[in-house]
């Protein structure tokens, strides 16, 4: 499952020496020492509910069989069912410790199934998709030996939550990834956390419906309603009890429940908590306060960037009577979306996107380097919400729950082939790298880039330091904590603006430099965002970015200013005409910068109504 080549040999060396007996017996694997015979899963759970939906007697296929114990436990229950696995070792220890599985086990890779179209009504994988470089060829081989309507079961770990090395694990991709695969392969998806907050559980039917499951069980959620818009997804994630007598549920303070925007567009949700009495909640979604409310019916408005998200339920007194939660989506819009997020945030990436529109029109593929819109408590957009009429691809250190989104290998290296991408984009992510590695860096960005490099950042220009100094001062005399990315802007230095120009111009690329956010809206701004950050961050935040995003746009870069944006092309064409309004900055906007912080007080306070 390792190899793709359809030369390489089934029982390749380096195959059978990763998934040989030491594996099963916790030597490169989180199996217990005492091996996997002793610590294996059971699936009984799992055969009244599939015998309800597939018929008695279904043909069942197991990927990753092992030893065979999921094969002997469908047998037992009347299917007809057989096991793969590549491994030797696993399938020469079914005669010893899965008897009635022996003769029904096969050899082989997932990603090259042997056997015919349609011919099976349900295929399992648990605990197999993450071992397979390349998954999405096990989800189309599935896809083509599953009859219309049959089932695929599969259980895989969310590496947002998964906080546990395993070596052999070379494809764990968060649940947004996962549905998004299956959906392309024909199939209408379900997700659960099962045991485990970090347990993605993926049942899915081959053309629809999904099948219906919940928190604990193989049925509808007696607790969850979700009306609206098809790409909402929702789970109870972690802090809710199984279902009591009556069907309510007891939510836990700290209770997450996890929302995935399945859909390219943000979504409008509106929330309706009811409870069996009057409880104190305060929810979170990735961080930020939703709603601070007291009684039996809480109602709250989110707006849901596309990929996974977490609605967490702060309750004052410990726990709640949960008799309902009612979830109903709209479609919102990107601009909407955008216009909330914290404007140093905003500009630049608007900024970047204005110039790929005039300078790349056609381009369809872009790569963003350093592409995380938010922080470790959840995205709160992804560059692709800049670049809507584009392919694109975000690569990061951080994790983020949606399908284009892929964390970097720690040598730096960008896993892509030379030129792969018309646009490369990378902004304020020069100065977190350190000086001895930013040629090296460069050079990287600019391997992959086939048209236009559009490489932003604070440069080492007038003001820059003595401005990042400002507020890295400010935050930690306040809150008595050091910004790490504002401490890595002064202990590394800031990047050379003329020497980083020069090193494309001598590889005959043109360089356009754009201003970009002046000093004096930024320190305004930052101080405002400095003020209105803290532990329990709430609408007000995204409230007063909106308001100096709307009111500045693009025109706050009147000199001196913060970031500058290089436009790089590797052709050396001109593009100082297309971008003049750009390259010469604005007019002295000192009144609508002053217009925007006065109307700062009443977006804070809701005098817009509170919308999202």
């Amino acid at each position: 499952m390792l190899e793709r080549s359809d030369s390489e040999p089934l029982g390749s060396p380096l195959l059978q020496e990763l998934y040989g007996e030491g594996y099963f017996h916790g030597a490169n694997s989180g199996f217990a020492h005492e091996g996997y015979d002793q610590v294996h899963a059971t699936w009984r759970h799992w055969m009244d509910w599939v015998r309800t939906e597939a018929g008695a007697g279904a043909r069942w296929l197991d990927l990753g069989c092992a030893y065979g114990f999921l094969v002997v436990e469908a047998r037992a229950a009347g299917f007809e069912a057989i096991g793969l696995d590549a491994s030797r070792y696993a399938l020469d220890q079914v005669h010893r410790h899965a008897e009635p599985a022996r003769g029904r086990v096969v050899q082989a890779h997932a990603e090259r199934l042997p056997f015919a179209d349609a011919s099976f009504a349900v295929v399992s994988a648990f605990d197999l998709v993450e071992h397979v470089p390349a998954p999405e060829l096990v989800l189309a081989e599935v896809a083509r030996i599953l009859r219309p309507g049959g089932l695929f079961l599969a259980a895989t770990p969310d590496p947002m939550v998964f906080d546990r090395e395993e070596p052999t694990h070379v494809a764990e991709h968060a649940p947004s990834w996962w549905v998004r695969e299956l959906e392309r392969a024909g199939f209408a998806v379900s997700l659960r956390f099962f045991q485990a907050d970090f347990n993605c559980e993926l049942i899915a039917r081959r053309t629809g419906p999904a099948p219906r499951v919940s928190f604990d069980a193989l049925a509808p959620d007696p607790v969850l309603e979700v009306a609206g818009d098809a790409t909402l997804r929702v789970a109870l994630r972690s802090n809710f009890s199984a279902t009591e007598p009556d069907g309510s549920r007891i939510v836990g303070d700290g209770a997450m429940l996890y929302l995935l925007n399945a859909g390219d567009v943000p979504l409008e949700v509106a929330a309706t908590i009811e409870t069996a009495d009057p409880a104190s909640m305060c929810l979170t979604l990735d961080g930020r306060v939703v709603v601070e409310a007291e009684g039996a019916t809480i109602e709250a408005k989110l707006l849901l960037p596309s990929g996974g998200h977490h609605l967490r339920f702060a309750v004052a007194a410990g726990w709640a009577r949960l008799r309902s939660l009612r979830l109903d989506a709209k479609p919102s819009s990107r601009e909407v979306l955008l216009r909330t997020l914290p404007f140093d945030l905003y500009e630049r990436y608007a900024l970047a996107a204005e110039v790929a529109r005039r300078v790349a029109p056609a381009a369809k593929s872009l790569l963003d380097v350093g592409g995380t819109l938010g922080g470790d408590a959840g995205h709160l957009a992804w560059p692709g919400d800049f670049f809507p009429e584009r392919d694109v691809v975000v690569v990061d250190g951080r994790g983020a729950d949606v399908p284009g989104h892929r964390v970097l290998a720690g040598d730096g290296r960008l896993p892509f082939a030379d030129r792969s991408f018309s646009i490369v984009s990378a902004q304020d992510v020069l100065e977190h790298v350190p000086p001895a590695e930013r040629n090296r860096w460069l050079e990287e960005v600019w391997r992959v880039t086939d048209e236009i490099l559009l490489l932003g950042n604070p440069w080492a220009t007038p003001g820059v330091v003595e401005a990042d100094r400002y507020l890295f001062e400010m935050i930690r005399d306040r809150y008595r904590y050091e910004h790490r990315f504002l401490a890595e802007h002064l202990s590394y230095g800031h990047p050379e603006l003329e020497a980083t120009a020069r090193l494309f111009a001598e590889r005959g690329a043109s360089v356009t430099v754009l201003p970009s956010l002046s000093l004096a809206g930024w320190i305004s701004m930052q101080t405002a965002n400095a003020l209105l950050s803290h532990p329990r961050q709430d609408q007000s935040f995204a409230r007063a970015n909106e308001a100096f995003n709307a009111a500045m746009g693009l025109r706050a870069a009147a000199p001196p200013v913060y970031r500058h944006l290089l436009v790089v092309d590797r052709a050396g064409r001109s593009h100082r005409e297309v971008l003049r309004d750009l390259v010469e900055g604005s007019p002295a906007d000192a009144a609508s910068l002053a217009a925007a912080l006065r109307a700062l007080p009443e977006r804070v306070h809701g005098g817009d109504g509170g919308e999202p």
